[in-house]
């Protein structure tokens, strides 16, 4: 059984577009999940999932990311899911994504696994993040079929990996909880990387020059986190040179 997660605060309207792209996305699925649970961090615009069968829990009070992924972990592994997947709200899945990242799990001996992530948009902004690895895994090389880290957006584990490491939430953002979670599940466990499962993200540019202030302020958000992360991870070899994106702006854009 597979069973997706997707954490969301939804502030605004194109927040909500975002949604429903991704669950569009999520019901064109070669392989269903068998269930999928919306965890809404007590989003300040209400909203309904209209025609998609997803589970939505609302959370009364906000806790971040790492929280609301947490309670759909506990409610996955009491429904006895084999692999819980994880993504983001702005982000759109290639049509055979929970099949080959189950399948990826299932024929392995990894305990989690990173798929391959483009940006969506067509920005100059959008085309660093793809040469820069923003949102990448980092490969162990030299064989390069192993993660370092993989961010939640594009990332599985098995139950048992998912029982015995859930995330540190006391990061209260989307910044740096998914980097210590596969550094602490590493101390047991290997992650294993899955080129054919992709998907896009949606780094929300309208144009190179009007979104930079938003390009600027994201890699403010992950600077936030380094304190927490470094807290329990003294040593971080950070080699931007193990990027698993190296040429990936070719691969063609998803229609949907």
């Amino acid at each position: 059984m597979s069973i997706l997660v997707i954490p969301c605060f939804i502030r605004a309207q194109s927040d909500l577009d975002c949604l429903h792209r991704l669950l569009d996305s999520v019901r064109g699925q070669s392989k269903p999940f068998e269930k999928v649970y919306l965890v809404d961090d007590a989003s300040p615009l209400k909203y309904e999932v209209g025609r998609h069968a997803v589970e939505h829990l609302v959370l009364d009070k906000n806790g971040g990311p790492a929280c609301a992924r947490n309670i759909a972990i506990s409610r996955a592994l009491q429904d006895k899911a084999e692999h819980i997947l994880f993504t983001d709200h702005d982000c759109i899945l290639d049509t055979d994504w929970n099949a080959e990242m189950t399948a990826f799990l299932s024929r392995t001996e990894f305990a989690a696994v990173g798929g391959m992530t483009y940006s969506w948009g067509k920005t100059l902004l959008d085309y660093y993040h793809d040469i820069n690895g923003t949102l990448a895994g980092k490969w162990l090389l030299p064989d390069r079929k192993e993660l370092w880290y993989m961010p939640s957006l594009n990332f599985g584990m098995k139950a048992f990996a998912a029982e015995q490491f859930p995330f540190d939430e006391r990061f209260p953002s989307a910044a740096g909880e998914d980097v210590d979670l596969c550094l602490r599940l590493r101390s047991k466990y290997k992650i294993g990387f899955c080129p054919t499962a992709k998907l896009w993200h949606d780094y929300g540019y309208k144009s190179t020059i009007t979104g930079f202030a938003r390009f600027v302020r994201l890699f403010k958000k992950y600077k936030s986190s380094s304190a927490t992360l470094y807290e329990g991870h003294t040593v971080l070899m950070w080699d931007s040179s193990e990027s698993i994106y190296e040429g990936n702006n070719h691969e063609p854009r998803l229609q949907v």
